[in-house]
């Protein structure tokens, strides 16, 4: 037993060990259901997109519209100069502040009780990485993004982070700069080399990032530099929600498809998918569904080793009891499932290097020759290596930056 002190003097209280225990299971079931809703809002968000509102208001979809002039902030020191963009729980604002002169980027959440818990727990992690990650990794906390002074405010019954105002996401970058066929692969690979650092970083902090694509790497405004941001499905490594579901689709990793449980490499699977990207101006894997996203793992990884195939959770629904894959057709009106041995996939059908091989042939903008020549196999065998199917084959932060595409040749 133990005894607290309660009511009058020299009162006490009575609290039994199990009490806390069920306690502490209430709080974990609590944060399970929080983190899961936030996989479930940010998938909705990502087949739907909604529609804008008026502005200098809430619209009726909860997010804040700032009007262009407006002052915002706990002193007002803040004056909103444009629309940055709107996500799945927030509307962004690109403003300065008023004495300093300094562009901030400002997000306000969804007056949304649920979507307002979400914002609450992805700031615990921003003051947790403050509190951490340059005291573990200081090369590699300088490529988080984190919250700046005052960190948050309310507006209107709008909660408000407070970010510095950094250029682009990767995913414009690539629109803009790039034009359909990627980044110029010096680029690539200097950008690269900032991700693993981040990631290594928050190895070391045991955080699972869980949200890794191009729209969360952001580009700073001299485009020398990238952040990684939006840490509202991070979470640490002993916290992991069991879903199929968590990272977005196209960058999901096969043990969170498969249910085998999952650590920080999930992040490095969708380091090597975005990477790809990157270099090429192409989406890896576009599968519609997470049994398509197998078969497209299957051609690119090559096969599932029978252990991995077999042993998760959801692998039922992918694999039989052999460890042969379960292909279904979307489009099937019977819903039987062909069965496709590994023994079709013991080489990768479509290698990484093969597709990029296509990219040399049609280069983007801005790109030199001999450069891309010489880190092109290179980041085909590291962006291969971050595929790996089984999470310990795979490259950890530390081994992606000792790989050949970081040295210099001499």
């Amino acid at each position: 037993m133990l005894t607290c002190c309660g009511g009058g003097p020299g009162a006490r209280k009575k609290l039994d060990i199990g009490d806390v225990d069920e306690f502490r299971k209430q709080l974990a079931q609590q944060r399970d259901q929080l983190r899961l809703w936030i996989i479930k809002a940010k998938q909705e968000w990502e087949e739907k997109q909604s529609g804008a509102g008026h502005r200098g208001e809430t619209n009726d979809q909860e997010y804040y519209i700032a009007s262009i002039g407006e002052t915002l902030g706990p002193n007002r020191e803040y004056l909103a100069e444009a629309s940055i963009g709107r996500g799945v729980f927030s509307s962004v604002f690109r403003c300065k502040h008023v004495t300093q002169k300094t562009d901030y980027a400002l997000k306000f959440v969804r007056a949304n009780k649920m979507m307002r818990k979400a914002a609450e727990k992805e700031v615990e992690t921003y003051r947790k990485l403050a509190k951490l990650a340059a005291k573990e990794d200081q090369e590699g906390a300088q490529y988080i993004m984190l919250l700046s002074p005052p960190e948050t405010f309310e507006h209107q019954g709008h909660l408000c982070l407070v970010f510095d105002l950094l250029k682009c996401d990767l995913r414009t970058a690539l629109s803009k700069y790039g034009q359909g066929k990627g980044l110029p692969l010096q680029t690539v690979a200097q950008y690269a080399r900032q991700l693993f650092l981040a990631l290594r970083c928050l190895r070391k902090i045991k955080l699972i990032h869980g949200d890794l694509k191009p729209d969360n790497v952001l580009m700073t405004l001299a485009k020398t530099e990238i952040k990684l941001c939006d840490f509202g499905s991070a979470m640490d490594v002993g916290e992991a929600v069991k879903t199929a579901y968590l990272q977005p689709r196209f960058y999901r990793a096969p043990e969170v498809i498969l249910g085998t449980g999952y650590d920080t490499q999930i992040d490095l699977w969708s380091a090597g998918v975005t990477l790809f990207e990157l270099a090429s101006g192409k989406i890896l894997f576009t599968g519609k569904t997470n049994n398509s996203m197998i078969r497209q793992m299957l051609e690119v990884s090559g096969a599932f080793p029978k252990k991995l195939a077999t042993s998760g959770e959801f692998a039922a629904k992918h694999f039989n009891s052999e460890g042969e894959y379960l292909l279904k057709d979307p489009d099937s009106i019977t819903g039987i499932r062909d069965i496709i041995p590994m023994k079709k996939y013991e080489k990768p059908r479509q290698p990484v290097s093969g597709m990029l091989d296509k990219v040399f042939k049609n280069p983007p903008p801005n790109s030199d020759p001999k450069t891309q020549e010489r880190l092109m196999p290179r980041l085909a065998d590291l962006v291969q290596n971050l595929l790996k199917l089984v999470p310990g084959d795979r490259c950890t932060p530390e081994a992606a930056l000792a790989h050949p595409l970081f040295q210099k040749d001499k």
